[in-house]
């Protein structure tokens, strides 16, 4: 779930960022990563549940369009300040106009400077699917009086999560799991196989896959805390543990942008869940003990091939 604060919000499609123009400040368009510029800074302003307004961290403006029309271009205006909701979707997130099936959409997904960007009908292009960066120290809008509405102590997400919301100095929460951060092996309770970044490739789609147990760096496996989960990290390439989306045999893969997950006890060993939706699992495709057998998401159904036993490294 995203949460109020400051991002930069990166094309899956393209790797361009959301800019507002410094000459033409009514124009939103894809740029070049600028990572020091505030005009590719974004504060979500909460608005409901949910449902957040944003607002251009340098120009102060928010983000509008005319209406639900498909090519009707984003502009940022002074004035109007519509509302948008984030969905998850795996590889990134669609960001939706409240109340309509119509989404942020960078054009034909284009990495050119100045690239259009509209709304259009969600068709779960890449185009159409947005990483969130958050900028470190950039939490705006109204995040810390959201927060002092929380409880102060502990806060549920799903019935197999646990133990979670300690607070760091900045007011955001901290995942604390079943086991502790740190360097880890992760090997399956039914095949001992690894789980191993193909190569130890920093590219993404990287294949994460089944082999047998080893001393490669591709084999190890960081557990970062997040704000609901672990980051996952490949101790070769640094990418992250990531998937397509919530189907069964939904592959996973290294991601050059994180996603979290929860670690649950089982009776023999760990299972591992998309923090996003805890009823999905890591699983070894149908068991198999070969060398790149496949690793997917899958229903829970509390198989060994669905359980895993986490070493330190």
């Amino acid at each position: 779930m995203v949460q109020a604060g400051t991002y930069r919000f990166r094309n899956v499609k393209s790797g361009t960022y959301l800019d507002e123009s410094d000459k033409n400040q009514d124009t939103v368009h894809g740029w070049d990563s600028r990572p020091q510029n505030d005009n590719q800074k974004w504060i979500l302003e909460p608005a409901g549940d949910e449902s957040f307004r944003i607002k251009n961290l340098e120009h102060g403006r928010y983000v509008s369009v005319s209406g639900p029309k498909d090519g009707s271009p984003v502009k940022a205006s002074s004035g109007d300040r519509d509302v948008w909701t984030f969905k998850n979707q795996g590889r990134g997130y669609a960001i939706y106009l409240q109340g309509t099936g119509h989404v942020i959409d960078l054009d034909q997904g284009k990495d050119d400077n100045g690239t259009r960007v509209n709304v259009w009908g969600y068709t779960g292009a890449h185009q159409q699917l947005w990483d969130l960066e958050e900028v470190e120290g950039g939490r705006g809008g109204s995040y810390g009086q959201q927060q002092q509405q929380q409880p102060a102590g502990q806060q549920q997400y799903g019935q197999q999560q646990d133990q979670y919301a300690n607070y760091r100095g900045d007011g955001q929460q901290q995942y604390q799991g079943a086991v502790q951060p740190g360097t880890y092996r992760v090997h399956n309770v039914f095949t001992n196989t690894a789980l191993d970044l193909a190569g130890g490739k920093s590219d993404d789609n990287t294949p994460v896959i089944a082999w047998s147990q080893g001393s490669g760096a591709n084999q190890t496996w960081v557990f970062e805390s997040g704000s609901r989960g672990y980051r996952i990290k490949n101790g070769a390439s640094g990418s992250f543990l990531g998937y397509d989306g919530f189907s069964e045999g939904s592959l996973l893969a290294g991601r050059s942008q994180p996603v979290e997950w929860t670690v649950t006890q089982a009776d023999n060993g760990y299972q591992i869940h998309p923090a996003d939706n805890s009823q999905w699992v890591l699983d070894l495709a149908e068991g198999k003990k070969d060398d790149g057998a496949k690793i997917c998401l899958w229903s829970n159904k509390n198989g060994d091939n669905q359980k895993w036993k986490l070493e330190r490294a």
